[in-house]
């Protein structure tokens, strides 16, 4: 007998209990977005129930259909926004491997662009000093977030002298989570900039991995500096 899809109760449309799901998990999500936003900015704290159904459009009553309390979707948002940056940081690399593939997780997070990109970057910076005190489901799942994360990175970090690859694999992670929130906090003073430098080159220790000197013009030259004497060539061959 060929597979056939279940109408509704009592001759009911077909799909209506699917389309009533699909739509309760769209709203889900859209709370969720809105949590992992305030998250990333701000904190846990900042996702009151207020302010998350708030930014989701949706009224404050209909939260308790999806989250029995804040904590439980505490914990949610925290298990969600830590895949999200699991993939965004880790993802797209396999075509590397050994020290090449970890240089490029390590630069990938220590990287200015990811320190001001609070509004879409990792959302630890922001919600550790927290987590402390967060009840025992919320730090559950941060733990088993950073679990995978370091997971991850253990099986592609090469062992060191001094350390096994998990080893290696939880200083790096703790280098750069805890780099980067230093470097968001002195945001625009030149502290920042030589933090992340050295948070990439003690979680990088291979002469195979180690950064372009500062003394190249790539490094150091500001592109409109450069952009100004690209035109002044340009003039000059033209003369």
């Amino acid at each position: 007998m060929p597979f056939m899809r279940k109408t509704g109760p009592e001759g009911g449309a077909p799909g209506a209990a699917g389309r009533r799901r699909a739509a309760k998990a769209a709203t889900h999500a859209r709370i969720l977005g809105s949590a992992g936003r305030l998250v990333r900015r701000a904190g846990l704290r900042a996702a009151s129930v207020p302010a998350v159904m708030r930014g989701a459009g949706l009224t404050v009553g209909g939260f308790y259909a999806h989250f029995k309390s804040k904590r439980a979707m505490d914990a949610e948002v925290l298990r969600r926004e830590l895949d999200l940056v699991r993939a965004s940081w880790l993802g797209g690399l396999d075509d590397s491997r050994g020290v090449e593939w970890l240089a490029r997780a390590v630069k990938r997070y220590l990287s200015a662009a990811h320190r001001d990109a609070v509004d879409t970057g990792c959302a630890m910076p922001s919600s550790l000093s927290e987590l402390t005190h967060a009840d025992r489901a919320t730090r559950a799942a941060f733990a088993d977030g950073v679990e995978q994360a370091i997971a991850e990175l253990a099986a592609r970090a090469p062992a060191t002298a001094a350390a096994s690859p998990r080893e290696r694999a939880l200083a790096t992670f703790a280098l750069c989570v805890g780099g980067l929130t230093l470097a968001r906090a002195l945001r625009g003073h030149p502290l920042s900039d030589e933090l992340l430098r050295a948070c990439r080159a003690w979680a990088l220790p291979e002469p195979s991995a180690r950064e372009p000197s500062a003394r190249e013009p790539s490094a150091r030259e500001p592109s409109a500096r450069r952009t100004d004497r690209e035109r002044d060539r340009r003039s000059d061959r033209e003369r």
